[in-house]
């Protein structure tokens, strides 16, 4: 018991040390955390770093674990050129995100994303963001709900009669009923930004993803993204992937419990366009990525619901039947 006070008190020693650091010198972190359970969940500070034997182009970006889950890993990388008669250099990307509950009635609410795209070395430009899917708003799963409500209200009327002191009152009420239907829906927007300066191409893809607030049914768990780069040359360069997610009361109680509330950072994903197409989904024409239809790709899934679950086994011997 005393080790445990112990323990307690040297937690909470270094809670209140990292609450007086000064904020000027503390690094500007990633926007998402999820230390999820109060002991602290295997896998939920996990930090994804680039392998230093092989540094270049990781498949996983990101990757979270706890009472929800985060992912996103990459399907394809394709380094070629804008179209044959250009000589402007191109990169497509194909990127999976997953977010999953591992929890009953744990969900997310909303999941914002963002790629930012820049060179190796502060203050190069970096390649262009010039399309992506999805792009634009998209509507999931649409409801509609009738709802009808009434507002009343009374005024009272009273005076003293002239015998007795009696007092006699009386009330007038009024009652007004609006009935309407409401609608609500699930949505995904992508959008091309210019994020981290001023001038220059826009150089970020983000996504918002936003649960149906009338159902209460979380983000899809499941989007597919594909992003195509216009580049001025060869030159190696590098992502900074961010996912910042909002989730249910519950877990974000769990969230603010388990550990410091800290999120590790992420390396950048790094990009070295003398590389080989990952051809993993199909086969790129390298020479005219301009013309490959980044729709094609791109997918959404809500939830996956698995058919042909229920199976009979027939049961042999034991005096039953012979179903053979």
């Amino acid at each position: 018991m005393s080790d445990h006070v112990a323990a307690n008190d040297a937690e909470i020693q270094e809670l209140s040390e990292d609450s007086t650091e000064d904020p000027s010198t503390t690094d500007v972190l990633p926007p998402f955390d999820i230390g999820l359970f109060p002991t602290g969940d295997e896998g939920s500070s996990f930090r994804t770093q680039n392998d230093p034997s092989a540094p270049l182009q990781r498949s996983n970006y990101i990757e979270r674990k706890g009472a929800v889950d985060i992912r996103c890993s990459c399907l394809d990388v394709v380094h070629g050129l804008f179209s044959a008669e250009s000589e402007v250099f191109a990169t497509l990307i194909v990127l999976q995100f997953r977010f999953n509950a591992r929890k009953h009635a744990r969900r997310f609410e909303s999941v914002d994303i963002s790629l930012e795209f820049g060179g190796m070395k502060p203050g190069e430009g970096g390649p262009e963001v010039h399309a992506i899917a999805p792009e634009g708003r998209m509507s999931l799963v649409p409801t509609t709900q009738h709802e009808e409500v009434k507002r009343s209200g009374g005024l009272q009327l009273g005076g003293a009669a002239p015998v007795g002191g009696v007092t006699a009152t009386g009330t007038v009420g009024w009652e007004k009923s609006v009935s309407r239907d409401t609608s609500d829906e699930t949505s995904v927007t992508g959008s091309i930004d210019l994020k981290g300066r001023n001038w220059g191409e826009s150089n970020c893809a983000s996504w918002t993803l936003l649960e149906n607030k009338t159902t209460k049914t979380g983000v899809p768990t499941s989007m597919r993204t594909a992003v195509l780069l216009k580049r001025k040359d060869e030159s190696p360069f590098q992502c900074v992937v961010k996912i910042d997610a909002k989730v249910d009361f519950k877990s974000s109680v769990e969230r603010l419990f388990g550990g410091k509330g800290r999120e590790p950072k992420d390396d950048p994903v790094l990009f070295d366009p003398e590389l080989e197409p990952t051809n993993n989904l199909r086969k790129y024409e390298i020479e005219e990525l301009r013309a490959f239809n980044l729709e094609s790709v791109w997918d959404v899934t809500f939830a996956t619901k698995l058919g042909w679950v229920l199976k009979d086994k027939a049961q042999k011997g034991g005096g039953g039947a012979d179903s053979s």
